[in-house]
């Protein structure tokens, strides 16, 4: 049976959750004035009345998250008046799509919802086959742009031009933002170092074997309840590699002017080119090895939309085989860390502590097949790097040429 996913705030009032038809348990996202405590399991103990009693709610925080509450209550007093007295500076929120109009259409509806005083919403629609976004957006109170080169780095950089605001928050259209999604990234940027902020995504909805496999087995991508700040003084040069464990693209956000000094997102990473991914885990990465602070941060939390089908899981762990892969030569051509780290994390961090290890001695319930298929997609990510290479060259070309032709046709017409 599946398991409802909701969360849960434990500094008002706990009330009894009804409407649990079709579920044989929950998956609470315990919250204390906003911030994500932990994850509170809960089964339905009589099937024919699918409800859990608020003593039952009570019981089930206390057993599974009683010391993390107890901490979270600590100077909760100043909680409140510190996020009534946080600066709301403008936000550009930036959503890359290509075909997935009903997906998007849930995503821009939380975004609409948002409790934030000023921001926009720039939908980016990335080389589109049809104009099913183009006419779900004219409906809607956001800014539509079309990109033709086809890539989503290619769209993440295209919203970072259009974007009129100093800060410019990401999210992809399979996830939905929290409500209070703006006001926790204003809040973290309140510190003027700090130059990116990513944080928290939960699944969505735990409905299907792939879902759960990929969420409480493989591990999802919530990268944990506890706020980190990432500098590279602070970092060995194995812990800068995992850039994966920053932070995910569906959930980040930068100041504006940082990609004036570092660089735009690479064209030849992530979904459209032969990468298949790593264009968010490169970003974080150069950010953070040329000198500057990224803060993850759990409090500000999106709700992403897992793959509901092992076909798709499949494809999505070979992917991130060969992203990985990827990104790894990236910093090699780059050389923003040495290049015998690089070998030595390959080999030992990436190959043999993670791949092998969960090949041999998979954590919790992770079926081995999953490691076998990650390390397939590892082997072909030096062919997709060459490709990936070569693809960014051909659509840049391309671009170039359109617009010296597009230039002429005007001069020839004036």
């Amino acid at each position: 049976m599946p398991t409802k996913v909701l969360d849960l705030e434990f500094s008002e009032e706990i009330e009894p959750i009804w409407g649990g038809e079709g579920y044989d348990s929950l998956w609470i996202l315990v919250r204390y004035h906003r911030v994500p405590i932990g994850w509170v399991w809960v089964s339905f103990t009589n099937p024919s009345m699918p409800m859990v009693s608020a003593e039952q709610l009570r019981q089930a925080i206390a057993q599974q998250l009683g010391q993390k509450i107890l901490l979270a209550t600590v100077g909760s007093q100043y909680l409140t008046q510190e996020v009534e007295q946080q600066t709301k500076e403008p936000i550009s929120v930036v959503v890359c799509t290509r075909d997935r109009a009903e997906q998007l259409a849930d995503c821009l509806q939380g975004l609409l919802a948002l409790d934030y005083p000023t921001y926009e919403i720039i939908v980016v629609d990335n080389a589109p086959s049809n104009d099913d976004t183009y006419k779900l957006a004219t409906r809607l109170p956001v800014r539509y742009v079309r990109e033709e080169r086809p890539g989503l780095d290619w769209a993440r950089n295209r919203g970072i031009a259009e974007a009129r605001y100093g800060i410019v928050a990401f999210t992809d259209d399979d996830a939905r933002a929290d409500r209070f999604w703006l006001q926790a990234i204003a809040k973290a940027f309140a510190e003027p170092e700090v130059m990116a902020v990513t944080g928290f995504v939960a699944p969505a909805e735990l409905e299907t074997p792939a879902q759960f496999i990929f969420e409480l087995d493989y591990g999802g991508m919530g990268h944990g309840f506890g706020r980190r700040v990432v500098r590279t003084e602070t970092l060995t040069e194995r812990h800068l590699l995992w850039a994966s464990s920053f932070g995910v693209g569906a959930n980040m956000a930068f100041r504006r002017d940082i990609f004036t000094h570092i660089g735009n997102f690479d064209i030849a990473l992530d979904v459209g080119t032969p990468s298949h991914g790593a264009g968010d885990v490169e970003m974080f990465h150069r950010l953070v090895a040329q000198g500057h602070t990224l803060v993850y941060d759990p409090a500000v939390i999106v709700w992403h939309t897992h793959r509901r089908y092992k076909s798709a899981l499949y494809r999505q762990i070979y992917d991130n085989g060969r992203s990985f892969g990827c990104y790894l030569l990236t910093c090699w051509r780059n050389r923003t860390v040495q290049g015998t780290s690089i070998l030595k994390f390959f080999l030992y961090d990436w190959l043999f502590k993670w791949i092998l290890h969960n090949l041999v001695r998979p954590p919790r319930k992770l079926p081995r097949y999953i490691a076998v298929i990650e390390l397939a997609g590892m082997l072909t990510s030096p062919l997709a790097y060459r490709k990936s290479q070569a693809w960014a060259k051909k659509i840049s070309a391309t671009y170039v040429e359109s617009e010296i032709e597009k230039n002429q046709n005007h001069a020839v017409i004036l």
